[in-house]
C-alpha cells in the first residue's frame, strides 16, 4: 500500500472513529424527553382532542413524534374523582398501557395521599389516618408492593418508581412530617416510611430491578438539596435517581438551579432527573407574594414558553449526571365538563392546538 493511501485511510478511520465518539457523547450528555401525562386520559374522555399544524391525532402520538420518550405518571390511593383528582390505580393502569403501546417507558410516581401531595399538603390516605407509625410503615409496604406487582400482571411493570411526591417536608402528615413548628427534623420516622415505600417496590415480583427516584422541590436550593438528600441517605435511604422541581416563580433564577446542578452532581453519586418543570403561555403571571420570587426569565407567551424551554435543556446538557427532564401537564385541555383547570403553561391552547413549545426539546 502506497504512504499517501495509508496516511489517507489512516486519518478517514480516525475521523470516523472520533466523530462517532463525539456524537455518542453528546448524546449521552442530553437528557431523555418526559412529560407528566396523568391528565390526558381524563382530557380525552370528556372529548378533547390535540391537534398539530391543524391536523388531530393521539395526543402520545404527538409528543411521541416531537422527541418525547417518558410518561410520568402520578397514583393516588382512593381519589375522590373531582376534576384532576382521578388517578387512581385502574385509571393509571389504562393509561399506562396507552402509554407502552405508543413506546413510552413508565415513570410511577406514588403520592401516598387520597389527593395532591406536595410540600404544603401530605395528608395521609383515609384508610391510614391515625395509625400508629410501625402499622403505616407495614400499609406503605404492602400498598407498594401490590400495586407494583398488579402493573406488572396487566404489561406495565413501571420502568421508574418515584415514592413520594416533592417530599422534602415529609409525607403522610403527621407520621411522616418533616420539619415542625419548632424547627425540629423528624428525619427518623420519615425515612422509616419512605425506606417502606421502597423495600416495597424492590420486593414487588420483578421490582428488584426498577430504580428508585426520591423527589424534593429543591430546584433552585443548593442548601435545601443538600440538607435533605444528605440526611436520608445517613438514615439508609438506598436509590439512584435525585429528582428536583424547578418553576421560577417559585425556585428561583436559571443561575440557582445551575448552581445546584453543579453542587449534587459533584456531591453525590446518584443521577439526576429534573422531574417537574413548567413555563406560562398565555399572559399570566404570578405575582410576588410571600411564597412566590420575582423571577421572570421569559415573558408569559408561546414565544416565551419556548425559549424557557430551549434555554433549560441548553443547561440541563451540561451535567452528565441529568439523566431526564419532565414537563409537567403539558398535556392540559380547557374543558370545563373534566373540572380540570386550564392552568396556562401546557403545551396546547384550550381549543387543543399545539404551541411551538411542543417541540422545543426535539433532539438535534
Amino acid at each position: 500500500m502506497k504512504t499517501t493511501q495509508f496516511i489517507f485511510l489512516a486519518l478517514f478511520f480516525f475521523t470516523s472513529f472520533s466523530t462517532s465518539n463525539f456524537l455518542h457523547d453528546r448524546k449521552k450528555q442530553t437528557p431523555e424527553i418526559g412529560g407528566d401525562f396523568s391528565i390526558m386520559k381524563k382530557m380525552e374522555d370528556y372529548g378533547g382532542t390535540y391537534k398539530i399544524n391543524g391536523k388531530e391525532k393521539e395526543g402520545f402520538r404527538i409528543f411521541r413524534e416531537n422527541g418525547y420518550t417518558w410518561a410520568r405518571l402520578r397514583l393516588f390511593h382512593s381519589p375522590n374523582h373531582r376534576g384532576p383528582v382521578c388517578n387512581d390505580l385502574t385509571y393509571t393502569i389504562q393509561l399506562a398501557q396507552k402509554a407502552k403501546n405508543y413506546g413510552f417507558k413508565i415513570l410511577l410516581n406514588f403520592h401516598y395521599s387520597d389527593t395532591w401531595a406536595d410540600p404544603s399538603h401530605q395528608i395521609v390516605p383515609a384508610i391510614w389516618k391515625d395509625l400508629n407509625l410501625q402499622t403505616l410503615s407495614d400499609s406503605v409496604y404492602s400498598y407498594t408492593k401490590m400495586v407494583v406487582e398488579k402493573m406488572d400482571k396487566e404489561g406495565v411493570l413501571p420502568d421508574m418508581i418515584q415514592i413520594g411526591n416533592e417530599i422534602n417536608n415529609g409525607m403522610m402528615w403527621p407520621a411522616g412530617k418533616l420539619w415542625n413548628d419548632d424547627s425540629s427534623a423528624n428525619w427518623d420516622a420519615f425515612t422509616q416510611l419512605l425506606k417502606a415505600g421502597i423495600k416495597g417496590a424492590k420486593e414487588a415480583k420483578n421490582g428488584k430491578n426498577i430504580p428508585i427516584l426520591i423527589h424534593a422541590a429543591t430546584g433552585g436550593s443548593l442548601k435545601e438539596s443538600d440538607t435533605f438528600y444528605k440526611n436520608i441517605i445517613r438514615r439508609g435511604v438506598e436509590f439512584e435517581f435525585i429528582g428536583l422541581s424547578y418553576y421560577p416563580w417559585w425556585h428561583g433564577t436559571f443561575e440557582q438551579l445551575e448552581e445546584n446542578l453543579k453542587f449534587l452532581s459533584a456531591n453525590y453519586k446518584q443521577d439526576l432527573v429534573l422531574v417537574e418543570t413548567a413555563y406560562y403561555s398565555n399572559g399570566f403571571y404570578p405575582k410576588p407574594a410571600e411564597w412566590v420570587l420575582d423571577v421572570q426569565p421569559f415573558p408569559p407567551t408561546e414565544q416565551g414558553q419556548y425559549d424557557f424551554m430551549v434555554k433549560l435543556l441548553d443547561i440541563l446538557k451540561k451535567y452528565p449526571k441529568m439523566k431526564a427532564v419532565y414537563y409537567w401537564k403539558p398535556d392540559g385541555l380547557d374543558i370545563p365538563e373534566s373540572k380540570s383547570p386550564y392552568l396556562g403553561r401546557s403545551l396546547f391552547d384550550r381549543e387543543g392546538n399545539a404551541f411551538k413549545g411542543i417541540e422545543a426539546w426535539i433532539s438535534k
